[in-house]
């Protein structure tokens, strides 16, 4: 059983995590370990690239190598412990009284379980006799330094998209800044937003597209949608409503209808936390990439794309 839980499980557990991080980016690293990768100045985004090397050169190892997948199952139990107790801790000590979400836990207590499980595995059950020292041979480094080139040259590949910026605060809630000063030049899923709204990626993809973010009572978004998206667009529209978070209730005399957008695709960013964006913000998307993006001038992407050229961000 433990030598089943070393070839196989360790590596299958190693391989998720590459999984997740390749699907989620940064958002993917526990938050102690993006919070020391900035201290240290290494950024998030070099921090799970290199995570990704180390987990894909020991499952390769684990399956590779009997004589040391013992070894790294030993590093993998306490690297998942050590993470989900320190994630445990932050999220326990966040403030407010308010329940949180239950995918906050869900992954800090998978990690616990799989760690401490192992641990007690190995610890209780003793290593099968050891084969006799190999010989260190030059195909041995050879083989080595291949798994390990190829490690980290695979997660260094990586599409790494940012890091959402989320904090926890009163009562609990997640509060998501979104920093549309930094979109220009990359696609949605470069800038982080794309993995709140998956659909922003497939119906900007091809041709002009508009994006708007606004909120339902904001005069502003209002008045914008009806002085430039009113009638025929060079481009399609896309209206992502931003949505009210957790404790912010609509105030009478606020407006009450939604934006008027006639033919507009209309998308939402997800409900039950808090969204930090300026509104109305507008993104010109020009076949999948963001060519422009205010919140305040909204004639300048007007008139960068009558122009046919790209304006830079206020």
């Amino acid at each position: 059983m433990t030598r089943a839980f070393c070839r196989i499980a360790v590596p299958l557990a190693l391989l998720a995590c590459v999984a997740v991080e390749f699907r989620m980016g940064a958002d993917a690293l526990p938050n102690w370990l993006a919070n020391l990768s900035v201290k240290g100045g290494l950024g998030p985004e070099r921090a799970v690239r290199l995570l990704a090397a180390f987990e894909l050169l020991g499952a390769g190892l684990a399956l590779l190598s009997a004589r040391r997948a013992r070894a790294v199952a030993w590093i993998t139990c306490v690297a998942f412990a050590f993470s989900a107790l320190a994630e445990l801790s932050a999220i326990i000590a966040a403030p407010g009284n308010r329940a949180l979400p239950g995918r906050v836990w869900i992954g800090p207590i998978l990690g616990l379980a799989f760690g401490g499980s192992g641990l007690w595995l190995l610890s209780n059950r003793p290593a099968a006799e050891p084969p006799p020292p190999a010989r260190f041979t030059p195909w041995r480094a050879m083989a080595l330094v291949t798994l390990a080139a190829l490690s980290f040259g695979v997660a260094g590949s990586m599409t790494v998209t940012p890091r959402t910026d989320v904090t926890l605060g009163a009562g609990g809630v997640e509060a998501i800044a979104l920093d549309p000063a930094q979109w220009t030049g990359k696609t949605f899923a470069q800038a982080g937003v794309a993995v709140h709204v998956p659909l922003l990626t497939p119906a900007t993809l091809s041709g002009t597209k508009w994006v708007v973010f606004y909120r339902p009572s904001c005069g502003r978004c209002h008045q914008v949608m009806d002085t430039y998206f009113a009638g025929p667009q060079d481009g399609s529209v896309i209206a992502v409503k931003v949505p009210y978070g957790p404790g912010e209730e609509f105030v009478p005399g606020e407006i009450a209808e939604d934006v008027p957008c006639a033919g507009c695709e209309m998308l939402e960013l997800p409900a039950k936390r808090r969204w930090i964006i300026t509104t109305p913000t507008i993104a010109r998307v020009e076949d999948g990439i963001i060519t422009c993006v205010t919140w305040t001038d909204y004639d300048r992407c007007r008139a960068a794309s009558e122009s046919g050229g790209a304006a830079p961000a206020p």
